[in-house]
């Protein structure tokens, strides 16, 4: 799963965001004699985004994915003034799992 990028239409910023994830894997756990953990094999089973928040203003709901194509927005359509088929981070399906 390669990361998203995201961006906060608040203040512009593309590069510092907090992300909360919730992250189910499964892993080889090995043991020295002396008790040292070593964790091998690890496999990333389900993962989904829970929160994103802009570093630098603090905002958690002006926070969009980008794609290959550009941004991914929630507002409305300029065209149309019916909202775009695209969902803002917190609308995309990587909420909670339930």
């Amino acid at each position: 799963m390669a990361p998203a990028r995201y961006r906060c239409t608040a203040c512009g910023n593309l590069t510092r965001f907090d992300v909360v994830t919730d992250r189910r894997t499964s892993a080889f756990h090995h043991f020295s004699v002396g008790g040292a953990l070593s964790v091998e094999d690890e496999q990333v089973l389900s993962e989904s985004v829970v929160e994103v928040r802009c570093r630098w203003c603090g905002h958690g709901r002006a926070v969009e994915v980008l794609d290959d194509g550009g941004p991914e927005t929630g507002a409305p359509d300029p065209g149309t003034g019916t909202e775009s088929a695209t969902a803002t981070a917190a609308e995309a399906g990587n909420g909670p799992e339930g």
